[in-house]
């Protein structure tokens, strides 16, 4: 589990925390709550935001402003060095250095942080490896710099790196390597594709034998810096439920991690009706085929604390032969090539009580705007700015809102949540029966059933200014942003102790909400082509000028500005 001060020394886990709130009725909040139509919540056109963050100023630049110019360069990274005579410090953990991609020496701060696939490391850590141990290495690695030419200088605000982005795959399992948490996926030739989840073990998390053991596996991993993120479930289901390899054969043993009882025989397949849930716009469930062994679409029961031999939303659930999936990972040579996985997702509708804990989410594709302001950039040049947000989420729950929240950091490292979905932001809940406006209920009024979707082209101004690092989605049946003052003013000590202090399921895991790091900020473009190429506005990214706090990452040096 995520914990609340992060060293860069670390292995920064992205989070995936819940809470057991209060149960709601059958049929969830968002029944009563949603006010809006279709599949996507989006801003009302011309409404004014209920409270404005201000735009961090302009800071003093290091050379004259019309020698920044932003880049965006992505290549295989080559001769990587770490260096701390940078430093405003001398841990050699907060050490920057330098790197060329494509030819070009791009310089890495000190307190750069780099993300990878499904983790986040220190540069210092990407490099050498974590614990001191990289075996892929880093050269030849898909490496993404964004930042400014600082006079002659290539600095870089922010890094992500993969072996390669676009290694993905899809296919039929056809075996499971138990042991070895490997998924054997069917090839068009008639063999198979190995596909072994990268999940190292973990201390203190033991399997029925006692021994340490990972959050979806027995637990391997042929890099640590490639692995899943174990503290969200990037292993999941195609609504966001947690998935898992049994540790072992269950036709031997069962697995109490990952219990066979969780993956209900057909045709016994609960579904909403089934379940006493009132349809949402995409309809019932899908009936299985005829033959077909296990369900692919099912409501599991609320919890209840209490032994049960039927499934249980508290354990993940496991794969098994003939399921469907899609992943992505590292491909590692051996005497047999094979997949490392960070992540695995199951074609697979597995969804929970409406209103209940746990339920579970997961991050799909999301961006965020830098909410320039200017509409003439610091070098002079015309820009169109970028203040918007778009955002995909996966939820089992088809009936409770969703809401997103910032996690921006206090002076002693802390996490306040800023709630950036009221009413304003996505259309929906004008009006509430009770408590807070806003909210995403597009997995009730939309096409698909999993689907929490904003598309926010043009934010009301001043909402979504000061981007972090970090986005955090969490149900309204775990946390809720309490108003105190009308609708505008929430209670925000209750509503950061409810995420700081949500219980632990499913082998580790928080359900009900979901940290992703941003992996696509959209900064200012130029207007007129022939002009100097707009700096990239990162001085507007609170993390990167102030830092996180106690415990956590310090601000760039150099700056790129």
């Amino acid at each position: 589990m995520r914990t609340t001060n992060v060293r860069p020394t670390t292995i920064r886990k992205l989070t995936i925390f819940c809470a057991a709130a209060g149960l709601i009725a059958t049929g969830g909040m968002g029944t009563a709550l949603a006010k809006g139509g279709g599949g996507t919540a989006k801003p009302p056109k011309g409404i004014v935001s209920p409270w404005v963050v201000p735009t961090l100023a302009t800071p003093a630049f290091s050379v004259p402003a019309a020698q920044l110019h932003g880049f965006d360069d992505t290549g295989l990274a080559r001769n990587a060095t770490v260096d701390g005579a940078a430093c405003p410090t001398a841990d050699p953990a907060d050490f920057g250095g330098t790197v060329t991609i494509n030819g070009v020496v791009i310089t890495i701060p000190c307190n750069l942080i780099v993300q990878m696939p499904a983790n986040t490391l220190s540069w210092a850590d990407f490099v050498h490896g974590t614990g001191g141990s990289a075996p892929l290495g880093t050269d030849g690695l898909e490496l993404r710099a964004v930042g400014n030419t600082v006079g002659t200088k290539h600095i870089a605000g922010l890094a992500f790196v993969s072996q390669q982005s676009a290694n993905t795959g899809r296919g039929e399992i056809k075996g499971i390597d138990y042991a070895n948490g490997a998924l054997k996926i069917a090839n068009a030739a008639g063999g198979s594709v190995t596909v072994q989840l990268n999940d190292p073990k973990i201390a203190g998390l033991h399997d029925s034998a006692g021994a340490d053991t990972g959050r979806f596996s027995n637990g391997q991993s042929p890099d640590n810096r490639f692995s899943v993120d174990q503290d969200n479930p990037t292993i999941h289901a195609g609504t966001g439920y947690p998935m898992c390899v049994p540790r072992t054969d269950p036709s031997v043993k069962d697995d109490p991690l990952c219990p066979q009882k969780n993956r209900p025989l057909a045709p016994g397949c609960r579904n909403f009706s089934v379940a006493g849930v009132v349809l949402p716009a995409s309809g019932e469930l899908s009936a299985p085929a005829a033959g077909q062994k296990y369900c692919s679409q099912y409501v599991m029961p609320a919890f209840t604390g209490l032994p049960t031999t039927g499934p249980d939303p508290s354990q993940q659930a496991p794969f098994e032969v003939g399921d469907t999936v899609d992943y992505s990972g590292t491909l590692i040579h051996g005497t047999e090539d094979y997949i490392s996985a960070h992540t695995v997702e199951a074609n697979l509708g597995i969804y929970t009580q409406p209103g209940t804990q746990p339920s579970y989410l997961a991050i799909g594709e999301f961006g965020v705007g830098t909410a320039d302001p200017l509409a003439t950039a610091a070098n002079g040049a015309a820009q169109e700015t970028q203040d918007r947000m778009f955002l995909e989420a996966e939820t089992t729950d088809v009936k409770t809102a969703v809401d997103i929240y910032y996690e921006d950091r206090n002076p002693d490292g802390s996490v306040r949540n800023r709630w950036i979905s009221p009413f304003e932001m996505t259309g929906e809940n004008g009006v509430p029966i009770s408590g807070p406006t806003g909210g995403i209920t597009t997995q009730n009024t939309g096409a698909q059933p999993q689907r929490a979707r904003l598309r926010a082209t043009k934010a009301p101004n001043g909402l979504l200014s000061q981007p972090d690092r970090t986005v955090r989605v969490g149900v309204r049946s775990l946390c809720l942003p309490t108003p105190v003052n009308v609708t505008t003013t929430i209670n925000q000590a209750a509503l950061d102790a409810c995420f700081k202090n949500a219980p632990i399921r499913a082998n580790g895991l928080q359900p009900g909400q979901y940290i992703a790091p941003v992996f696509e900020y959209i900064f200012p473009e130029n207007v007129m082509p022939g002009d100097p190429i707009v700096p990239n506005d990162l001085w507007h990214l609170p993390f990167l000028v102030n830092g996180e706090g106690t415990g956590n990452a310090a601000a760039l040096a150099p700056s790129p500005w």
